[in-house]
């Protein structure tokens, strides 16, 4: 399943994504610290925010988010706007805030991480 189509694209995005810290640390009392690999690979997460995004745009989203992803348990595939690479994601809580002199839009953002 892919995300769905809206009227906007992101007006905040990092292009690349960050990069999860997957390091295992173990201070020593001398000072000095092990540290190995957590994981085999490097997972990266994206921070998108969309400003004004329209109400019918938003209707999407949340339905999107309760009905298809269940409320983010299930991954989807993610096209990025900028780059156009698509990747598998888990997406995290989706805020909406709305402004009382802004009718008919919110701003919306949430988090995407690599599975």
């Amino acid at each position: 399943m892919a995300f769905p189509t809206l009227t906007r694209k992101p007006s905040t995005l990092d292009p690349d994504g960050e990069l999860e810290d997957a390091v295992l640390r173990s201070p020593f009392d001398a000072g000095y610290v092990q540290s190995r690999p957590k994981y085999t690979r490097m997972r990266r997460s994206w921070g998108v925010r969309y400003t004004e995004l329209p109400d019918a745009d938003v209707a999407t989203l949340r339905t999107y988010e309760q009905t298809t992803l269940v409320n983010g348990a299930s991954p989807f595939d993610w096209t990025h706007p900028k780059l156009g690479f698509t990747v598998t994601v888990n997406i995290g809580r989706i805020k909406y805030s709305t402004s009382a002199d802004k009718y008919g839009v919110a701003d919306v953002s949430f988090t995407l991480t690599e599975i």
